[in-house]
């Protein structure tokens, strides 16, 4: 008898030489969205245009393993913010932005989706992003590769959603401001201020990440339930 396969939470950045792989790809997911060795819950592709990045298309898989538009959960807040204030500010420099609140030890390991998307994807290029739980990264690598990438990159999904929570803590008081401008003043200005603001909240999130953790676990191992033969 076989013993408990460990499934780790991931969020996967794919970037590809040919610009709609990436559409390619999230075609195929939606089809094949249980493997072998992992599970995608979400996706969705996003591109950068003058160093902002927009939502172009996904999908959700629920607890019935039905298919559904992405309007929720860790990647359906990814997407709420690039569209938001700070996405329309400050755009991929949100993860700076949001990872300093972290400290410079911390910010080099909690370097923020936000900033990963930026680094790896260039203007007028598209990236797939995932929400996956694996027991093996290769396959779903492999399946990947079939569409030729050029960046593969695996986050801890507790991180990302530590990452998006200061994110929209921080969105919540850029919405106080009435106009853009003053906003970005504010920020240029006192940016040390209103990033040592977000210590405490970030303090508040881990406190979260165990409990996020058990209940994406839980989805995953019902949802693998289900299409056990």
């Amino acid at each position: 008898m076989k013993g408990s396969i460990i499934m780790e939470n991931n969020v996967l950045l794919a970037t590809f030489k040919n610009q709609l792989s990436a559409f390619e790809a999230l075609a195929d997911i939606k089809e094949k969205y249980v493997g072998e060795n992992y599970i995608i819950t979400q996706a969705a592709v996003v591109k950068k245009e003058s160093d902002k990045l927009s939502f172009k298309d996904g999908f959700e898989v629920n607890k019935n393993g039905n298919i559904g538009f992405l309007n929720g959960g860790l990647l359906g807040s990814f997407i709420g913010i690039i569209g938001g204030p700070l996405g329309v500010i400050f755009g991929g420099t949100i993860g700076a932005l949001i990872g300093g609140s972290h400290g410079e030890k911390a910010d080099k390991k909690v370097v923020g989706i936000f900033e990963d998307v930026s680094k790896y994807l260039v203007n007028d290029h598209y990236a797939l992003i995932l929400l996956t739980s694996e027991s093996n990264t290769s396959e779903l690598d492999n399946f990947l590769n079939k569409y030729e990438t050029e960046t593969i990159l695996r986050k801890d999904a507790k991180i990302v959603r530590k990452d998006l929570e200061l994110a929209e803590e921080y969105e919540r008081k850029l919405r106080t401001d009435i106009e853009y401008k003053e906003l970005k003043e504010k920020f240029e200005n006192k940016s040390k201020e209103i990033k040592d603001n977000l210590d405490d909240f970030s303090e508040k999130v881990k406190v979260n990440a165990e409990a996020f953790t058990e209940d994406l676990t839980k989805f995953v191992l019902d949802l693998k339930n289900k299409f056990k033969k």
